[in-house]
């Protein structure tokens, strides 16, 4: 049990760690960063929940389950966009109006707080299930690379919010679920078809999304502004 959580938590911990000391101009404070990690723990609760809801709402559309049709629907919508959206939810309810929430790449750092508390929980239950091999394969999880897109997302639509532009914070607020919710489905997806031609394109995507994200967050420290 205690390798279990030491590979569950704390690559997701490092990662974290790692984010908040890039937020060089004012770094959030810890405790609110540790609340948004442990509220994105909990949100997994309502993912599995929203999931078995949306898994029984499949079964009455009489689709085979190894068809094509039913894989993109059920990796897609009744579970990445149900994952992302419940991952964004400790970001809109419980930070988007605090005053600590006052530059762009603060976003970023919460969105990956409250991901990698979701992806901690979801490492450890596999683990559990699966033994902790499984850990080496999860260690920078899909979560984190879909947390870093909402996080710039919802960053641009913060500052759109504060301008008063109405038009550009829906059209961002759109994408902080709609882009992650692409990458996560798609990586899904590619696992459930058992289609070596997807898996290797979803692992292709993986690796250069990586290292676009892993560039962007230096980039967006970097370049951060007020909100």
């Amino acid at each position: 049990m205690n390798s279990i959580l030491f590979w569950g938590i704390v690559p997701p911990l490092l990662l974290l760690f790692y984010t908040w000391r890039l937020d060089r101009i004012e770094r959030e404070p810890v405790g609110l960063v540790i609340k948004v990690f442990l509220l994105g723990a909990i949100t997994t609760i309502l993912a599995v929940l929203l999931e078995s809801l949306a898994a029984l709402g499949l079964s009455y559309l009489d689709l085979d389950e190894s068809s094509n049709l039913y894989l993109l629907i059920d990796n897609f919508l009744a579970v990445a966009l149900i994952e992302e959206f419940c991952k964004r939810m400790p970001v809109k309810r419980s930070i988007w109006k605090s005053p600590e929430f006052n530059y762009r790449f603060d976003a970023i750092v919460y969105c990956l707080a409250s991901a990698l508390g979701f992806a901690a929980t979801e490492n450890i239950v596999y683990m559990i299930s699966y033994g902790t091999g499984i850990a080496l394969t999860r260690l920078i999880p899909v979560h984190s690379i879909c947390a870093i897109y909402m996080g710039h997302y919802l960053g641009i639509a913060k500052m759109a919010e504060k301008a008063g532009d109405q038009k550009t914070y829906k059209r961002f607020r759109r994408l902080s679920l709609v882009i992650p919710t692409l990458i996560h489905g798609f990586w899904d997806f590619s696992l459930t078809s058992e289609d070596t031609i997807f898996y290797l394109a979803a692992l292709g995507m993986i690796i250069v999304l990586t290292i676009i994200s892993f560039n962007s967050l230096h980039k967006h420290s970097k370049e951060d502004v007020p909100v």
